[in-house]
């Protein structure tokens, strides 16, 4: 057993030093997610594997426009990627362990750059064609954002994916240092269009797929 678990911890060090040196993101990003499930897998602790010099760091992401479903959007990608998020400056922030805000930004930066297009493309759309447009955004991004909700919160549960104790004690710490409080944030759904909500939610499904963030076996 002693050897087994010897094996599995030699894996998961070689997985984590991939992620950490890999050039392609993508690669990088599978690694890392892999030796997580190991990790959940075995009941592996990160001190056992090696990781006592656990560092943090804070992400600022790029989104165009500062649609407001970009609150909702940070949430559940931060959730879903073992992080935390606040808003400074307007800017979405993410906070957690280096390597997992590395993931978490890149995703979310894609999901909000996608979303941010096709939402507008369609409120151009019914402009153009003498629609009612008022609602096509949120309509998309309500839709948008649960779909990819499903979809990730899919893949953490297959991968038993959870923020560790170490990173929520750590923000606790930034959230004193900032002055930092905790709020929610609703998109209206106010003149709600069914055909674009559906829209949104078949992509937000979906968007990921081109970008496989499932660990590679």
């Amino acid at each position: 057993m002693e050897n087994t678990d010897s094996k599995i911890i030699d894996k998961i060090q070689k997985l984590l030093a991939l992620g950490a040196n890999n050039p392609s993101e993508n690669e990088a990003q599978a690694a890392i997610l892999k030796a997580h499930e190991l990790m959940a897998e075995y009941g592996i602790d990160s001190v056992i594997i090696g990781e006592q010099d656990i560092s943090y760091s804070t992400e600022s992401c790029e989104h165009k426009g500062n649609r407001k479903f970009r609150r909702n959007l940070a949430n559940i990608i931060a959730t879903n990627f073992r992080c935390h998020n606040y808003t400074s400056n307007g800017n979405v922030t993410l906070f957690g362990r280096t390597d997992d805000v590395k993931i978490a930004k890149e995703v979310f930066e894609y999901a909000y750059a996608f979303a941010y297009k096709e939402s507008s493309r369609l409120y151009a759309e019914y402009r153009k064609s003498g629609k009612d447009a008022r609602g096509i955004v949120n309509s998309y991004a309500l839709g948008f954002i649960r779909g990819l909700k499903e979809k990730l919160d899919a893949q953490s549960t297959a991968l038993m994916i959870i923020t560790p104790p170490d990173v929520d004690d750590e923000y606790d710490k930034v959230k004193k240092e900032l002055g930092l409080r905790t709020t929610s944030f609703t998109l209206s759904t106010s003149r709600a269009n069914g055909a674009v909500y559906n829209r949104g939610l078949a992509d937000g499904r979906s968007v990921m797929n081109g970008r496989r963030l499932e660990a590679a076996s």
